[in-house]
């Protein structure tokens, strides 16, 4: 195992306040995947002050690093959606559940008509603009021209999907950024997983249908990783699979001595 992998780190950030996995027992699972609903974290830390737990508030935005003393990095960013404290027994345990994406006003609606010939990608910015929706990436693996033009009379967002859709795109929301491009598409981070890295037993072959096509790959397990995430690009070696990989979906959690990211990889 690398030496890198020492001295198991966990911080929450937020624009006043920084907790520490060196002062504070802190849990999590979170969650991701390439798919458009936001997904929910949750975060567990042990006996904070008064103090600090009264800065805890919904809609405070958050940003979560993990990794080793040496080698950390981003897992988690978004807006506080709840925040509940108990005592159990000697300790007072303070629950915050995160949403991993963008303030969103799913309910706003709109109705208008797009001009003849206008393609995807035009639709896609102006939909999103409506809402205040920013998009760290688009990347339409189809860009569609609407000959006749395009009516939106509802929802700004599910528009936005049925776009994205038919643009043969994927639509999805990871660390509070917003992307629509293919699901083969990624973001090829050059990072290797081995046993020398964290590659705990040997990856799991799956096979699925989803949208009415056989998605084939592989369930992993490793030490705790930042650098897997949605869309990320990695290579993975192990004794029977070698190759570059996509991730599209997988958690990082920590709990008790677990310390790990579990993902599915797929080529």
């Amino acid at each position: 195992m690398s030496t890198i992998q020492f001295g198991r780190v966990t911080e929450i950030i937020t624009s006043d306040l920084k907790i520490s996995s060196e002062t504070l027992e802190i849990e999590f699972n979170i969650p991701f995947d390439d798919d458009p609903d936001p997904n929910i974290s949750d975060i567990v830390v042990y006996n904070l002050s008064d103090t600090t737990l009264s800065k805890l508030k919904k809609g405070v935005k958050i940003t979560m690093n993990a990794g080793y003393k040496n080698d950390k990095g981003v897992i988690l960013s978004g807006y506080i959606s709840k925040v509940s404290s108990e005592k159990g027994g000697a300790d007072r345990a303070t629950k915050i559940s995160v949403v991993d994406g963008q303030p969103i006003n799913d309910k706003k609606t709109i109705k208008k008509a797009f001009k003849k010939g206008i393609k995807g990608d035009q639709i896609l910015k102006e939909l999103a603009k409506a809402i205040s929706l920013k998009i760290a990436v688009i990347k339409l693996p189809k860009n569609v021209v609407y000959k006749k033009g395009f009516s939106v009379n509802g929802s700004i967002l599910d528009a936005m999907k049925k776009i994205a859709k038919d643009c043969e795109a994927n639509f999805y929301i990871s660390r509070s950024n917003v992307y629509i491009r293919s699901i083969k598409e990624g973001d090829n981070t050059k990072f290797i997983l081995n046993s020398d890295t964290g590659l705990i037993g040997s990856p799991e072959y799956f096979e699925e249908e989803k949208n009415g096509k056989l998605v084939k790959g592989y369930k992993v397990k490793s030490l705790l990783q930042y650098r897997m995430n949605t869309a990320s690009i990695i290579e993975l070696q192990s004794v029977f699979v070698k190759g570059k990989f996509r991730v599209r979906k997988g958690k990082h959690y920590r709990k008790g001595d677990s310390f790990y990211s579990e993902v599915e990889v797929i080529a």
